[in-house]
């Protein structure tokens, strides 16, 4: 393989900006470089979304803010301890850190020191991939060797000894994973999944917290299924979720992902992995440290999707449940039972028409209120509230099109 030597010219519209480029004129003086690096760099090179940009430097962090704020960029020290400067350019972020070198690592922290050897900043990171860096014109840097291969390939590769990166922090096994799912192409590479399951009980080391965000950030991924089967047959999930994945399920909602954007919520995703079973998700909810929104998100999607594969007439179903929860909740519940039918092999013709419901059904405001009621002559109280619930049946029951008027003629005589 010929590998590049510069970033291709459909890869670099990012790098041509106006504003990164002012601030690689206000940090390259006295000798000092500037280089993109991470993730810019691996994804210009795999055609995938660039969102943010990271940037070396040779500079001490000092040295960065002064630079910037002498051509009018903002600099804001948000981890100087560790190198790190935030340079605001035209409105963009850029964070610019000056390389270092791991001096002792424990866990995700690390004592550094700065440098100027890049590739000690390099070999202090996790994947080959991810070790890349260019600099103003595009020219792509590869200071351990192997990692511009490895990008090209698709080969997530741990730097140096996988395990000895996965001991200076095990989210590192996740990540792993996760890489795979979203850059990798062909098997997980041999090495980096023997150090992965050797080490996967440092992951009990880890916070609750760190290890549901990771997760997430996982099931988002639409090829995940083979990932997590993996990591389901080496023991490393069931570590996790204290319990057996639904693989299948799993499976059928990312294939609805490419005709349903929403399917790739990893809150659906992870209602899949859990068999649509309360217990299980409430297990894993506390587990993770989900917020409340997500386990409401994930209870009412469980509740709503069987509702609607048991109902005789689906489409009412789906319409009282947008009324109740909201046509985002709504549509949740939908795409979970959808892909329920589908993991079983149900028959899915009815579903084209339940989504267009979803999507284009002008949801009504009930007609009646309270107001209206006593106005009728009805006395507060129980009264009220039962009268009002006699009429929101009566609602129901006329496809949500009858008016006050009609509503209230309805209300029993006394």
């Amino acid at each position: 393989m010929t590998l590049p030597r510069k970033l291709p010219d459909s890869a670099v519209p990012w790098l041509r900006g106006a504003a990164i480029q002012r601030v690689f004129d206000a940090l390259q003086k006295d000798g000092d470089e500037v280089r993109a690096v991470g993730g810019a760099v691996r994804n210009a090179l795999l055609g995938e979304p660039i969102r943010d940009v990271d940037m070396c430097t040779t500079a001490l962090p000092q040295q960065v803010i002064e630079r910037a704020e002498a051509a009018g960029l903002k600099a804001v020290p948000t981890g100087i301890d560790h190198g790190t400067v935030t340079v605001i350019s035209s409105g963009e972020p850029f964070e610019v850190t000056t390389l270092r070198e791991d001096v002792e690592t424990f866990g995700r922290h690390a004592v550094v020191r700065f440098g100027r050897d890049w590739a000690h900043d390099a070999a202090r990171r996790d994947f080959t991939m991810n070790a890349l860096y260019c600099g103003a014109d595009g020219t792509i840097h590869d200071p351990l060797g192997g990692g511009l291969e490895d990008c090209l390939a698709r080969r997530v590769r741990f730097i140096g000894r996988a395990e000895d990166r996965i001991r200076e922090d095990y989210l590192r096994i996740l990540r792993f994973f996760r890489f795979h799912a979203t850059y990798g192409a062909g098997p997980t590479d041999d090495e980096g999944l023997s150090a992965s399951v050797r080490l996967r009980d440092g992951l009990t080391q880890l916070s609750a917290e760190r290890i549901g965000a990771e997760m997430k950030k996982i099931l988002a991924v639409g090829a995940c299924p083979p990932v997590i089967a993996v990591m389901e047959g080496t023991g490393i999930l069931p570590l996790l979720t204290g319990g057996v994945a639904r693989l299948a399920s799993l499976a059928a909602l990312k294939s609805l992902s490419d005709e349903l954007p929403e399917a790739r919520s990893p809150i659906l995703a992870l209602a899949c992995l859990t068999g649509f079973v309360g217990e299980d998700a409430g297990r894993i909810a506390r587990r993770w440290r989900l917020s409340n929104q997500e386990r409401s998100v994930m209870f009412r999607a469980v509740e709503g999707s069987a509702s609607l594969l048991q109902a005789s007439d689906p489409a009412a179903v789906l319409k009282a449940q947008m009324l109740a929860w909201g046509r985002e909740t709504a549509q949740d519940a939908l795409i979970l039972a959808h892909a329920r039918a589908r993991s079983a092999a149900r028959d899915e013709a009815g579903f084209a028409g339940l989504h267009e419901l979803a999507r284009s059904w002008d949801i009504p405001v009930f007609p009646v209120t309270g107001h209206d009621l006593i106005t009728a002559g009805v006395p507060k109280g129980p009264a009220l509230g039962s009268a009002m619930e006699h009429l929101r049946r009566l609602w129901a029951a006329s496809d949500y099109r009858a008016a006050c008027d009609e509503l209230l003629a309805a209300l029993p005589v006394e």
